[in-house]
């Protein structure tokens, strides 16, 4: 998958600008102070991943929104979930966005960091896209605040994204990761290492993430499987951290 060709920094104005945005997405954006920010997710009504964005808060109270998500389509999200609040957005983003370097790619999937149309994508939620720290369990209602609410309450996650690393040329992705002919994930991001063989990301079952099970393939190339330091919510209870 490309890059967007153009990716979103969007300033919202307006006095509820920073409402909007904190009920529709996952994290609790209302304490903001001005000269941070804070990264959150636009999730559908399953929970699934749709955008990610870092929202920040201007001296003079403007919002901004950076994202890989390009501008119009970002644009176009948030206006659908306008009806009577005070806001304008206006499109600031500065042209085209070149794909990332190998290097750069290679040190985003050694973070395990999540990429637009890569592991931010609707076949997965946060807690399958390495974002759980994105989610705030505490806040208040958010569209697919019920679903992802219910995947922790009743430990019902079943898919984690782990490093893998192959032999050969790099596959394109998305990939099926397969066990014995079995499917049991799908291979996110690939990118070629200098040395030889390539390194990824994956989303696989979490059981064969939690044993480092090592007869994984991508067609037909044996993977090597490296768990990434969990993440949790914001707000998670202590016994379900």
């Amino acid at each position: 998958m490309e890059n967007p060709l153009e990716a979103a920094t969007l300033r919202l104005t307006g006095r509820d600008a920073l409402s909007l945005l904190h009920r529709i997405s996952t994290q609790a954006l209302l304490d903001l102070p001005p000269g941070e920010e804070r990264a959150t997710l636009f999730c559908d009504f399953r929970g699934r991943l749709l955008h990610r964005a870092v929202v920040s808060v201007a001296e003079d109270g403007a919002i901004g929104l950076r994202s890989e998500t390009p501008a119009g389509e970002l644009a176009a999200f948030l206006d659908r979930h306008i009806f009577r609040d005070e806001i304008t957005i206006e499109d600031r983003s500065g042209g085209a966005v070149p794909e990332p370097s190998g290097e750069d790619e290679r040190a985003r999937i050694r973070a395990g960091g999540a990429r637009h149309g890569h592991e931010i994508a609707e076949a997965f939620n946060p807690y399958e896209g390495g974002l759980a720290a994105d989610v705030h369990l505490d806040k208040g209602c958010y569209t697919g605040q019920e679903a992802l609410q219910r995947l922790i309450t009743y430990s019902s996650v079943r898919r984690e994204l782990a490093r893998v690393t192959g032999a050969g040329a790099a596959p394109t992705v998305p990939a099926d990761v397969t066990r014995a002919g079995e499917k049991v994930g799908v291979l996110t991001s690939a990118a070629p290492e200098e040395a030889g063989g390539w390194i990824g990301l994956a989303v696989i079952r979490k059981q064969l993430v939690s044993e480092a099970t090592r007869d994984l393939e991508v067609g037909g190339v044996a993977l090597t499987l490296e768990p990434l330091p969990a993440a949790c919510p914001v707000g998670l209870p202590a016994a379900k951290q």
